[in-house]
């Protein structure tokens, strides 16, 4: 069993409807639980439905695109225990595998031996998340991955950050999230050398991300007289602020904020090279989405994810953190130069196939399954291996 807070739209929400539809069917039985409702039509939901994977939403309140209180937050969580120990008393899992803190929270607070399962917990963001942050949110995160049986994270950035607050090393590990490889796209007009370079950016709208910063490289573009064309891809509470600060620096013509993409590889194969300005990352997804899609990468070097996906000066090039000059520098030397471009692209795509497949992904977690549910030795060494997310029934 798997639990999310919401199928609202996401990376994370979309790195386990990938691992869900990977798991092999002979030897596990799935299903999803969320949480908070989101509208109907959703597509991650479709893909699910389409594979074949249950899924279960408990209702215990709308999801939001921005953090809940933490009244609200408190109350929906002694709702989903009662719940969600209902419907583990159904289905039975073996494992039971929570990922964001809010779901780790609503799963490690139930009583495991009378429920009989085994608890992973994955987490994406840093302890100091200004998304979720707080001293209350911050000490939840980590107190879920104390509790698990077992813990994972996407950067081997996070996996330190969590041992040092506390976290059992032994308990650890790291995997990498995961893409799909999309057919290779057809030249476009950037690649050729005609035109604007079309630069895509992806991500909610929010703080972190840091796209207030895209567009003060945006500016310092307009200023050295390189011809862009930014598009960026995605939703959040941020959109009219930074649509306006794009009108004050004089960028608005240059600078589009398309909204929500129903297919962000496609999106991403319609440009020449793929920019992140984040301030903070777990794993930062859409870089090893933009290296599949054989875009160069330029990212600026935070703590966490980029630098442990891109491969500065083969796939892409990481800029000092927040010099809006150095990454527009980069961007204009890759606007000058379309074999660079085409270099940087196939190492991306090529590092995207063999780090970061689905199958890779897929592979480790069932492995990691595996041994969770696996009972301690018997005397001479023998042992049984339960090879199910789902407890066997007679």
């Amino acid at each position: 069993m798997a639990v999310l807070p919401s199928l609202w739209p996401g990376g994370a929400e979309m790195q386990l409807v990938h691992l869900l539809l990977g798991l092999p069917r002979d030897e596990y039985e799935c299903e999803l639980v969320t949480l908070l409702s989101v509208p109907d039509g959703n597509a991650l939901s479709a893909r699910l439905e389409a594979g074949g994977v249950p899924w279960t939403d408990l209702g215990i309140a709308p999801a939001l695109d921005r953090p809940m209180g933490a009244g609200h937050a408190a109350r929906n969580l002694l709702i989903a225990r009662r719940r969600l120990a209902r419907r583990i008393e159904v289905f039975q899992p073996d494992v039971v595998y929570s990922r964001l803190w809010y779901a780790g929270v609503a799963v490690g607070s139930l009583n495991r031996r009378t429920l009989g399962f085994r608890h992973v917990a994955n987490e994406e963001l840093t302890l100091d998340a200004q998304i979720d942050r707080g001293r209350v949110k911050r000490w939840l995160r980590g107190w879920v991955i104390r509790q698990a049986d077992r813990w994972v994270v996407p950067t081997e950035g996070l996996r330190v950050q969590f041992v040092r607050a506390g976290a059992p090393a032994d308990q650890g590990q790291v995997i990498h999230n995961a893409t799909p490889l999309p057919p290779l796209r057809k030249e476009a007009s950037g690649m050729a050398g005609a035109g604007p370079l079309r630069v895509a950016a992806m991500g909610r709208l929010v703080p972190d991300k840091g796209f207030d910063r895209l567009l003060d490289v945006a500016a310092e573009l307009r200023r050295r007289g390189v011809p862009v064309l930014v598009e960026v891809a995605g939703e959040g509470p941020e959109r009219a602020a930074l649509e306006d600060r794009a009108r004050a620096l004089g960028v608005a013509d240059t600078v589009r904020f398309i909204g929500y993409v129903p297919d962000p590889l496609a999106f991403l194969q319609a440009h020449d090279v793929f920019v992140l300005t984040s301030r903070a990352e777990g794993f930062a997804n859409v870089l090893v989405e933009a290296m599949a899609c054989g875009l160069p990468a330029v990212s600026f070097d935070i703590d966490f994810g980029p630098r442990e996906l891109v491969v500065h000066g083969e796939t892409g090039y990481l800029v000092p953190d927040g010099e809006a000059g150095g990454m527009a520098a980069r961007l204009h030397a890759l606007a000058a130069d379309p074999a660079l471009r085409a270099r940087l692209g196939r190492a991306g795509r090529e590092r995207a196939a063999t780090q970061f497949s689905i199958d890779r992904m897929t592979a480790r977690f069932a492995a990691l399954f595996r041994d969770v549910t696996r009972p301690p030795a018997r005397a001479g060494g023998e042992h049984h291996v339960w090879n199910s997310w789902h407890r066997s029934r007679p």
